[in-house]
């Protein structure tokens, strides 16, 4: 919340009420304000029709998995293995056995792991997991190791007709009393969470009216500034890129 005072040079009379359907009230000269914080979503998909927030969603708990896996395996600590996949990411209920065909397959192969990263093929791989996920496998020794995949990079899109269906989305929702009623949507380093830098408000024209939705102001946090959308209005850019985070104040999805 701090970030949307900052950006606005409001002072609130008391702290904000946390709650749901708003995330927050709070008081601005003596009116309510509703304010539901939610994170951008593209919508972009991967190959295969699954939504790529989704994949990546998989991503981090098999990541999490296999590097828990090799935290108590010190002999598979030193070779980095990169995994691209066709499109989805094994299930959560075959995480384990996924990792030990990969594991397994490496091992296989540890005469060949070298310094330049090693690439593997489908019609290589003897098991059903691996042959059925992956489109490709490196394999690299590496003091650094980390196990890294293709759901990390993608297209990147422009915020265009994205933004009002998030909008339209949010405007479903039955909301707690409030007087007005604003959005804040926060961008991520997530491929599904990212929009390409802006130039400037210009680069709003392409997305539809907000008009018919119930938020009087929309707020977008990017890693090049902050923009509003007001209801009469239009977008105009509250601030130009700050620190790393700068939208790290609103945690809250």
């Amino acid at each position: 919340m701090d970030a949307i005072f900052a950006a606005l040079g409001l002072r609130p009379d008391r702290a904000p009420e946390e709650g749901e359907t708003p995330d927050f009230i709070v008081h601005l000269a003596g009116r309510a304000i509703g304010v539901e914080v939610t994170m951008y979503q593209s919508g972009d998909a991967v190959e295969g029709g699954l939504p790529r927030r989704a994949v990546e969603n998989e991503w981090d708990v098999l990541k999490n998995a296999a590097d828990a896996f090799r935290a108590i395996h010190p002999k598979i600590r030193d070779v980095s293995v990169g995994l691209m996949f066709s499109g989805a990411v094994p299930p959560r209920k075959h995480h384990q056995a996924f990792i030990d065909e990969v594991l397994a397959f490496a091992k296989a192969h540890e005469s060949e792991w070298t310094c330049t990263r090693s690439a593997y093929w489908p019609r290589q791989f003897p098991s059903p997991l691996m042959r059925g996920y992956l489109r490709t496998l490196y394999l690299r020794h590496d003091e650094y190791a980390e196990w890294y995949s293709s759901v990390t990079a993608g297209y990147v899109t422009r915020p265009d007709h994205s933004i009002a269906a998030i909008v339209a989305q949010k405007s479903t929702k039955t909301f707690r009393p409030a007087d007005e009623l604003w959005l804040a949507i926060q961008c991520s380093t997530r491929i599904s969470e990212l929009v390409l830098e802006f130039d400037g408000v210009a680069d709003f024209q392409s997305v539809p009216s907000l008009d018919p939705y119930a938020f009087e102001r929309v707020f977008f946090f990017t890693f090049t500034g902050t923009f509003e959308w007001t209801r009469g209005a239009g977008w105009r850019q509250l601030t130009a890129p700050t620190a790393s985070r700068p939208f790290a104040s609103l945690d809250r999805v």
